[in-house]
């Protein structure tokens, strides 16, 4: 296969997830929802079995994982034992998620034996009013909140944000958190999916019929203490002095984050591979081979060598890059 021919978006299948908290939101976003409790959706993924599916071209069929290993030239020449780093997710929080904790790097593998940490950020999609999300803590040591918990006054040294769309929320590893109910959200985060509950709500599992098991011990010693507030400089929207299309919403250690709003047509330049979600709207992206239509729900990843392309339309999209 020439060099040539390799220069195409890749497209991605969903990778769809029951979830006792999940519900039916993602049909909005075109996703092949069949279930009353889907509650993610694995738009970009190498992790563990949840292998994303190429969908078009001359890669039609293979995984993420064997083109990422076999052709690195589509992403930024990376290192011969580099995994691709990132895990992309769209979520339905029909209820509430459990009250949980990531580990970071080190605690990966330490109490997972996986090299990658998960700090991780939502994008919120939609969100009912008064939606809330809980975010942080306010205890001091370790010892207070292993108190809260005896004490079953968890809540009480819990923090809670309110949510609308179009804000964005970045969750550091070692960070309390949980997806309020009624909130969808596109989840960027390190390639992990190993996460500790301090408290699911007591509910039951219907497959199980038990509740699901908490990590409280292992929970706690993944924790900041105090807890970590991020700083805005990496959140605070900035818009492309050269494209004001273009607006960068976060820069962080493991991933940034940008939002592109298409009115009439787009040229986007960029010397990097990224991953891209149209979070609404409709329209058609272009390289000098070809011509694409892409819609609310669609995921491409867009590889290094094409380096100048152009989206037409009236859409949002999301653009991830390392």
């Amino acid at each position: 296969m020439s060099a040539e021919n390799k220069n195409e978006p890749l497209f991605l299948k969903p990778i769809l997830h029951q979830k006792m908290w999940g519900g039916t939101n993602l049909k909005e976003s075109n996703l092949p929802i069949k279930t009353d409790h889907v509650g993610e959706a694995w738009l970009a993924s190498v992790y563990g079995q949840d292998l994303s599916q190429i969908s078009n071209g001359k890669f039609k069929g293979k995984t993420l994982k064997q083109v990422w290993h076999d052709e690195p030239e589509l992403f930024d020449n990376h290192r011969s034992n580099q995994t691709f780093p990132l895990l992309v997710k769209m979520l339905d929080a029909k209820e509430n998620l459990s009250i949980q904790v990531h580990p970071n790097d080190e605690n990966a593998n330490k109490y997972f034996s996986e090299p990658n940490g998960k700090t991780e950020c939502w994008y919120i999609l939609a969100a009912k009013p008064d939606s809330v999300a809980y975010y942080g803590h306010n205890a001091q040591t370790a010892a207070e909140m292993k108190s809260a918990i005896q004490q079953h006054q968890l809540e009480k040294i819990l923090t809670t944000i309110s949510v609308k769309p179009g804000d964005l929320i970045y969750v550091p590893a070692g960070t309390l958190h949980a997806l309020g109910a009624g909130i969808v959200a596109l989840e960027v985060e390190q390639s992990s999916d190993n996460t500790l509950r301090f408290y699911d709500f007591d509910r039951v599992d219907p497959e199980t019929g038990e509740q699901r098991p908490l990590n409280i011990k292992d929970a706690i010693a993944v924790t900041n203490f105090p807890n970590i507030v991020p700083s805005q400089d990496m959140t605070n929207p900035i818009q492309d002095t050269h494209n004001q299309a273009i607006t960068s919403i976060l820069r962080s250690k493991y991933f940034t984050l940008k939002r592109i709003n298409v009115d009439g047509e787009t040229n986007i330049t960029s010397h990097h591979y990224s991953i891209n979600v149209v979070i609404s709207g409709s329209g058609t992206l272009s390289d000098d081979k070809q011509e694409y239509q892409i819609k609310k729900g669609d995921t491409f990843i867009m590889p290094t060598p094409i380096t100048n392309y152009q989206f037409n339309g009236k859409l949002t999209l999301i653009q991830v890059t390392e």
